[in-house]
């Protein structure tokens, strides 16, 4: 009977999986434009609140705010940049437009007008302002500053300022702010009042409680750069003034203290103060920080150029007269009429070659030395001077570290540094390191306490003890690498990294492979924090709390969770010493927001095949569900991700990411995609959204029937072609093996270093039919000696230093050169080949493809290089990235699927055909 009943029931059983396979579609790229992604999201400071912001490719975009407790929740359309406030009862925000308006105003290059929306989250009540640039909640919450948009004809310098007072709904208007601060407590308002009546010009302080107003000072002069102490019990700011007799402007520097006991204004005034330079200025640009204590004002100094004097002439004094007319006419170097000549002269001897000087000339042009004055002892010392002119206040501001890299430019390869400690109260200096590496990590920074300076040297990391002078290797005898093993840049070799400092510099957090230790700073002793090694777990800080630049261990601290191999993601808590983990899936789990006043956490969930979840949970007891994107996706097919190992040539065990096709049947084969760069197996977990403006775009292929691939390479010294073909190449035949996909339909893509990788691997091997190469360096002899125009610097740095991973320029190793350059080895490429640039490229320079499109069009050989106008490395426009998209997947659609070619694949587009069609899209001037 049971054998019957199963036999009637699994036709009905067929009928209903068959049903359900046909309501899937395949995606239409006319449907990219609904995808979702999860935007901003924030608690309220209690927890009880959630708002996030979902964004639509091609709609609008909402933000929504949900009670945890009663569910109730808000549709806030065209919002964002939101903010609670403190008491837990507004929420303030931005609101834009439609996403229609906004591209048109966009297509137009017209600014947007911004509204801000006030919701009130007790009662639901909704207010809008109009023509907002900027708002604000005091600390507490009790208060709201909304600055406005001047109007186009606004002939005033500042804007209208609303200060409202979120209790009794009243409002506070004050004229012509351009600049306004609260302070910590939220008891004060501090602005600066700027008019086109100069008259005006005034710093008020406004008592938020009382209302009462103090006018701190007012000139006709300009003030600028108002800064509250870190308590907010005392203010800074600059007051300009210019002299007839000197270039520049100048700036005293005004000091407001006691405003709870009894208020102080004291003044600095260059011109009056003992000890400072006379050819200087305090240069208003400057940043303005008065110290902790309030003892001390640290501002910055610029040269002060005099005007030249005007020379006096004694009557019947004809000398300067014939002097004058025996001058040749051609000399004319005071003649403003006359055009100065376009040139530039690039000297071998330049620090910094002129590229990079014409990136960095806003920051030059307003860099200034470091220097304080001492309040109570009314001394003032300049800190960084021109022989040392960087300049980092350390913690608790009572120190400096200053630093010079004059000697040792033009650096080609790595950068160095002479370092010495300035004591800010005395002016006293002390060397501290000659020679020393001056990289984020390897520079000497300061603890928050100001005790000690740390460094990393030698693969371990170091300490400096500021008042006994005493160094002290932190790592050394610990019995863990502390320095990055898996890096293999020909460069110093860099930490794995630091957590930061806890309290009162009581111990450092560190980073080996796996784990986090405690170090005590003098060395005397470490603590293992966390055991990531027994199962290859790496644990670092995550940290939720940003309040004070040192970490409260007395509280709980969170630490992400990522599987090394099995590209697991998740949270763990340490507490006690104890470690307790939280969560840890294989999914890809980021992002992680906590409440400020209670255990409330969010976070974000997401895989291939899941699209991005958030959650709420109350101290990670439990979990629940906030929102979800996407629900369309069940509507369509959707593929699925795998880890594949795989042994490179070198014999080094490696992974790579394999995501399926959509519409995969088991037994069936298909076309496979890779893409490359360097390490890509961590994606595994990440969710794709497809997209028309995307290329490379992993859904965009899978969706269409295509296997996407992403291994990783690792590399060898002067080979970094060959390092690409040792890994890759195993990594494809591992996946072959599986019988899943076609060998005769595999191609190869990749963008900048993994378009280079792209260009050279179709030189060594016929596995791949098809490549797309995006900016590819193609001649590495000639990238070397090329511009990173982006940044101005030269790209051999590049090579010696960072991803070239050579260890000598082009000619000692000219053989390493050639024998990793695509264009060299072009002869031996039998796949077709696309390359696609920008012609205003400032990372690869564009003639890297014009010499590969010379080479391959004189060799006869299939290739098409796409040159995008105007376009820098990454293309910006809408149009051209539709159109790459587009033509990417035309061109391994052909090679790979056998469709047919387009007229562009086969025969190219001339100019002429070209401007004809943009002839056909230019409207016809209406007769009059």
């Amino acid at each position: 009977m049971m054998k019957r009943l199963l036999w009637l029931l699994l036709p009905a059983l067929c009928i209903t999986c068959t049903v359900q396979a046909q309501q899937k579609k395949k995606l239409p790229q006319e449907d990219y434009g609904k995808w979702q992604a999860i935007g901003a999201s924030d608690l309220s400071p209690d927890g009880q609140w959630l708002a996030y912001q979902i964004t639509v490719q091609e709609d609008n975009d909402t933000l929504y705010v949900v009670n945890r407790a009663s569910n109730q929740s808000y549709k806030l359309e065209f919002a964002s940049s939101f903010e609670f406030s403190k008491d837990n009862k507004w929420l303030a925000y931005r609101i834009g437009l439609s996403f229609r308006e906004a591209e048109k105003l966009r297509d137009q290059n017209r600014p947007i007008e911004y509204k801000m929306g006030l919701l009130n989250l007790q009662t639901g009540k909704k207010e809008v302002i109009q023509n907002v640039s900027r708002f604000s909640f005091s600390r507490d919450g009790k208060f709201l500053a909304v600055s406005l948009t001047p109007p186009k004809d606004n002939k005033d310098k500042g804007s209208v300022l609303l200060v409202k007072n979120m209790a009794d709904n009243s409002t506070h208007t004050i004229g012509n702010v351009t600049e306004y601060l609260f302070n910590k407590k939220s008891d004060y308002l501090a602005y600066i009042v700027e008019s086109a009546n100069t008259a005006g010009n005034a710093v008020e302080l406004l008592n938020l409680s009382s209302y009462n107003l103090k006018v701190v000072a007012s000139d006709t002069s300009k003030f600028s750069r108002l800064n509250w102490q870190k308590e907010g019990e005392g203010l800074s700011f600059y007051k300009t003034f210019k002299k007839d007799t000197y270039e520049e402007e100048n700036a005293m520097v005004y000091v407001y203290t006691g405003i709870y006991q009894t208020p102080t204004l004291k003044i600095f005034d260059p011109l009056t103060a003992a000890g400072f330079p006379k050819d200087m200025r305090v240069f208003n640009g400057s940043a303005l920080r008065l110290s902790d204590d309030m003892n001390a004002v640290f501002f910055g100094l610029k040269a002060w150029t005099p005007k030249p004097k005007k020379e006096e002439r004694k009557p019947g004094d004809t000398t300067k007269a014939k002097a004058d007319s025996v001058k040749t006419l051609a000399v004319k170097k005071d003649n403003k009429d006359e055009k100065l000549p376009g040139v530039d002269i690039w000297h071998w001897k330049d620090p910094e070659i002129q590229p990079r000087q014409k990136i960095t000339f806003g920051q030059d042009k307003d860099a200034s030395f470091l220097s304080v004055w001492n309040i109570s002892s009314n001394a003032f010392h300049q800190l960084a001077k021109e022989n040392t002119p960087v300049a980092q206040l350390g913690g608790k501001q009572q120190y400096a570290v200053i630093a010079t890299d004059k000697m040792y430019k033009p650096a080609f390869k790595e950068d160095y540094a002479d370092f010495y400690l300035v004591n800010a109260r005395t002016g006293e200096e002390k060397p501290l390191y000659t020679k020393m590496l001056s990289g984020f990590y390897t520079g000497p920074q300061s603890s928050p306490d100001g005790q000690y300076l740390y460094f990393f040297r030698d693969k371990n990391w170091w300490s400096y003890h500021i008042a006994t002078q005493k160094e002290t290797n932190l790592t050394g005898k610990i019995g863990s690498a502390f320095w990055n093993t898996k890096d293999d840049h020909t460069a110093s070799k860099p930490p794995f990294g630091i957590g930061g400092w806890l309290k009162d510099d009581r111990e450092v957090l560190l980073y080996d492979e796996f784990n986090i230790w405690a170090v005590k700073p003098d060395g005397s002793a470490s603590r293992k924090l966390t055991s990531g090694e027994k199962e290859e777990i790496v644990y670092r800080l995550n940290r939720v709390d940003f309040e004070d630049p040192y970490i409260d261990d007395s509280k709980a601290l969170y630490l992400s969770a990522y599987g090394d191999k099995s590209k697991k993601f998740g949270y763990a808590k340490l507490e006690n010493n104890k470690v307790t983990p939280l969560m840890f899936e294989p999914l890809s789990i980021s992002r992680l927001i906590k409440a400020k006043d209670s255990d409330v956490f969010s976070y974000v969930k997401q895989d291939y095949n899941l699209s991005p979840e958030l959650y709420v949970t109350d101290n990670f007891a439990g979990e629940k569900k906030v929102a979800a994107t996407n629900p369309q996706q069940d509507n369509y097919y959707w593929g699925k991700s795998e880890l594949i190992s795989f042994t490179n040539k070198k014999g080094k065990k490696m992974q790579g990411a394999l995501f399926y096709p959509a519409d995969y049947e088991p037994g069936k084969q298909y076309p496979m995609i890779v893409y490359i760069y360097e390490l890509l197996s961590n994606t595994v977990h990440s969710y794709v959204t497809p997209s028309v403006r995307s290329p490379y775009n992993t859904t965009n292929f899978s969706t269409n029937g295509y296997f996407i691939f992403r291994p990783d390479i690792v590399y060898d010294t002067n080979e970094p072609g060959m390092s690409a073909a040792n890994c890759v190449i195993p990594a494809v035949e591992q996946v072959l093996k599986t019988g899943m996909i076609d060998r005769n339909k595999v191609g190869l893509m990749g963008h900048s270093w993994g378009a280079y990788q792209t260009a050279f691997l179709v030189t060594q091997t016929d596995i791949f039919k098809a490549a797309c190469a995006g900016a590819p360096l193609t001649d590495l002899i000639s990238m070397s000696l090329s511009i990173y125009w982006n940044s101005g610097t030269p790209d051999q740095k590049i090579f010696e230093t960072s991803q070239g991973r050579f260890d000598g320029p082009w000619y000692e190793r000219t053989d390493h050169h050639i024998r990793n350059s695509p264009m060299f080895n072009a002869s031996k490429i039998k796949a077709p080949l696309l390359v696609a640039f920008g012609d205003k490229d400032g990372a690869v320079d564009w003639h890297q493809g014009i010499e590969m499109y010379g080479t391959m069009r004189r060799m006869e050989k299939p290739h098409v290089m796409l040159v995008y106008a105007d376009e820098n490395h990454g293309l910006a426009k809408k149009e051209n990235q539709i159109d790459y998209q587009k033509r990417q997947r035309e061109w391994f659609d052909h090679y790979l699927l056998g469709k047919p070619a387009e007229k562009w694949i086969t025969d190219g587009v001339s100019y002429l055909d070209k401007m004809k069609e943009r002839e056909k899209q230019t409207p016809t001037p209406a007769m009059p």
